[in-house]
């Protein structure tokens, strides 16, 4: 691999790094800071009880799922200085599209507890990018599938 593109591998590795940090960290700010705010916002609604802590579970799993993609993400990156186009990378990129397909999905049943449109704006790039990998796992599954092809042809 070219010196620059190790370092555009090793730069794109470090910002997912620090972006899985900051999502833990937006995890601890939402339960430790929004979350009374949310309580009481629910409470002056009068909003049910379990309201807030269901909306603290979707943000929660809306975070985890964006930690999910980051760390196959960061494994499929790992890969690039060997031969990317195995049937593991095939099958993580199929797991990031589903994953985006619910975290999308669980940002807008936001719209239930509370009709923010900006969930609707939040949610619809989220979509579009786990259909784009849905597309790119097929992609990749069939260049494995050629790549396994010729490699029995000598």
């Amino acid at each position: 691999m070219k010196k620059s593109s190790k370092f555009l591998n090793l730069f794109v590795q470090t910002g997912i790094v620090i972006g899985m940090l900051a999502g833990v960290a937006l995890i601890v700010d939402i339960y430790v800071i929004e979350m009374p705010i949310i309580i009481d916002f629910f409470a002056q609604e009068g909003k049910p009880v379990w309201f807030p802590v269901l909306s603290g579970v979707i943000a929660t799993l809306c975070i985890l799922g964006g930690e999910s993609i980051a760390f196959t993400l960061f494994r499929m990156m790992c890969t690039l200085d060997r031969d990317p186009f195995v049937q593991k990378n095939a099958d993580a990129l199929r797991h990031m599209g589903l994953t985006a397909l619910a975290v999308a999905v669980l940002g807008l049943s936001t719209l239930l507890l509370h009709p923010v449109p900006l969930a609707v704006i939040a949610a619809l790039p989220v979509a579009m990018c786990g259909l784009f990998s849905l597309v790119l796992s097929r992609v990749f599954a069939q260049a494995v599938a050629f790549k396994q092809e010729n490699d029995l042809t000598v």
